[in-house]
């Protein structure tokens, strides 16, 4: 619960920082809005120094107190309703001027569906009334709409700048959520411990290149790679020593095979690795070359990878009817090689022949 909590907080600062960079931008324009019509309305001391507080000072006041709350994120929403408030009050202070009152009101409720969609939106017009409503309580009903010259071009660098401000801000969420789900979409795909393909996106993999060779006729072949007793490591030196000799051998494995080949964690012990446009006779001899460096590993002093392993190997023929039965023939091989010894290779369809790499 701590860390959903603390994990809130830390997207909220985020989500405080993102709209006091666009408050900042907001309210110093909107002032110059609001200031035109009050220049030509000649409106008395207390109003100007609101707007100036409003304007210039509310958004440093706004930013730390939504980083003092608990939830950062919730106080953000609460200084929004502030601000769609004071943007009703802001409306009836102008007398109703219809540029800057529509503008204003425009550029509030734009934020407001931005941080929270309609729900938050319903919310912010309900504080402009009641903004509207204060407005008419302490200043008193007033209307003059029309909206004179100095007043037009007071508005258009709000008008103009923000917008974009708005827009440049979506674009670079946008961005960050692109980047986001990439990653989210890879890790979905990738084994947590190993960082090689999991089992499900890894027999994807297979069968799109099962579907490959059957249309463009081409040869491939596939290994299965198990290593031999590790439930003897799990049980004498514990799970963590045994983690670490899978992120050993995983990236053995990645250095070993070629990029275009696809190595997957099949289950607990035992990796996956097919390799497109390989022969038999070129997978045996990259299996054994595999198998003598794994070997050799064994023998080193604090070998981070101290077992042997044993591979199955199984050529797509046109008498595999579909992946599933080529990934059953590369099973076999390998259950041949554990039951005939281990530390070695089996090579599918050859039966009863055995091709095996001993020390």
């Amino acid at each position: 619960m701590k860390l959903a909590t603390n994990s809130k907080a830390g997207q909220g600062k985020r989500f405080v920082e993102r709209i006091y960079r666009l408050r900042i931008a907001g309210l110093g324009l909107g002032f110059f809005c609001v200031a035109s019509v009050f220049a030509q309305q000649h409106r008395g001391y207390m109003l100007w120094s609101l707007l100036v507080l409003h304007g210039f000072i509310w958004p440093h006041i706004a930013r730390r107190a939504a980083l003092a709350c608990e939830v950062p994120y919730r106080g953000e929403r609460l200084n929004l309703m502030i601000d769609a408030l004071l943007g009703g009050f802001w409306v009836v202070a102008m007398q109703f001027n219809v540029l800057p009152s529509v503008l204003i009101l425009a550029m509030l409720s734009m934020n407001n569906i931005a941080a929270g969609g309609l729900r938050l939106f319903a919310r912010g017009v309900i504080a402009h009334w009641l903004g509207f409503l204060s407005g008419l309580v302490t200043l008193g009903p007033g209307f003059s709409p029309m909206s004179q010259m100095p007043t037009i071009l007071a508005c258009l660098p709000f008008l103009i700048i923000y917008p974009l401000a708005l827009g440049l801000t979506s674009y670079r969420l946008s961005l960050k959520l692109a980047q986001r789900t990439r990653e989210l979409e890879h890790l979905s795909r990738t084994d947590g411990l190993t960082r090689l393909w999991n089992r499900r996106h890894w027999e994807g993999l297979l069968a799109q290149e099962f579907e490959r060779c059957r249309e463009n006729r081409y040869a491939s072949c596939l290994l299965l790679i198990d290593l031999d007793h590790f439930k003897r490591i799990n049980d004498t030196l514990g799970h963590p020593a045994g983690d670490a000799v899978l992120q050993a051998f995983a990236d053995l494995l990645r250095r070993h095979f070629r990029t275009g080949d696809s190595i997957g964690r099949y289950g607990g012990e035992e990796f996956g690795v097919v390799l497109p446009g390989a022969t038999l006779r070129e997978a045996h001899t990259i299996a054994k070359v595999l198998v003598q460096r794994v070997r050799e590993k064994t023998r080193e002093a604090a070998a981070e990878c101290p077992c042997t392993i044993s591979v199955g190997i199984a050529q797509l023929t046109d008498s595999v009817p579909d992946y599933h039965t080529w990934l059953q023939e590369a099973d076999r091989s390998l259950y041949q090689a554990k039951a005939t010894g281990r530390d070695r290779i089996v090579v599918g369809g050859l039966a009863p022949v055995q091709e095996a790499v001993r020390g």
